[in-house]
């Protein structure tokens, strides 16, 4: 997915680029992988697009599992479709979304591939892309353990992840119980 994303937004033979020149919008093409900000759009974009199948599946299957009797009453009761879908089909994904969410912020916690293969693969001289835009914690913790052989520094970031996530699995854990399940 890295390759695939350097080459579509390379300055010179990408396909946004191009895109962009044959519909009028830039008169030349830009440097999208050397602008901090740029860059940090597409790594976004490639994770969006690398967990939005995987969102919309446990989504569809948390639909799936209520009731259409809740959603009869519903429409009984005389319930518009904005209404149902804020006071019912929301308040039942609510575990759903929960763990999306915080599967999510751990999964960014734990970045290292694409923006490594999108500056470069293994062989990057480019740590961190542009003005270190792109440097994420594990991409950091490998830099700093296993090049620059500094395992002291390396396992302390190794530690700190681990009590970040440990933080964040705690908090959905705590979020996801229901009202009356709590002591």
């Amino acid at each position: 997915m890295g390759f695939i994303f350097s080459f579509m937004f390379d300055w010179q033979t990408g396909i946004i680029n191009a895109l962009f020149v044959k519909m009028g919008l830039l008169k030349d093409g830009i440097y999208w992988l050397q602008d901090p900000w740029l860059s940090r759009i597409i790594i976004a974009i490639m994770i969006v697009w690398r967990n939005l199948g995987y969102f919309i599946a446990i989504y569809l299957a948390g639909m799936t599992a209520i009731s259409q009797d809740v959603y009869e009453a519903a429409k009984v009761d005389g319930a518009t479709a904005l209404h149902t879908f804020t006071r019912i089909t929301l308040p039942l994904l609510r575990n759903i979304s929960v763990f999306l969410i915080v599967t999510s912020i751990i999964g960014s916690l734990q970045l290292f591939d694409e923006p490594k293969l999108l500056y470069g693969g293994w062989t990057a001289s480019q740590v961190g892309g542009p003005d270190n835009a792109a440097l994420t914690i594990i991409w950091k913790f490998v830099n700093d353990s296993f090049m620059n052989v500094r395992f002291g520094y390396g396992a302390t970031i190794a530690y700190a992840l681990f009590m970040l996530i440990v933080v964040f699995s705690i908090a959905s854990y705590k979020l996801s119980m229901g009202k009356g399940d709590q002591e």
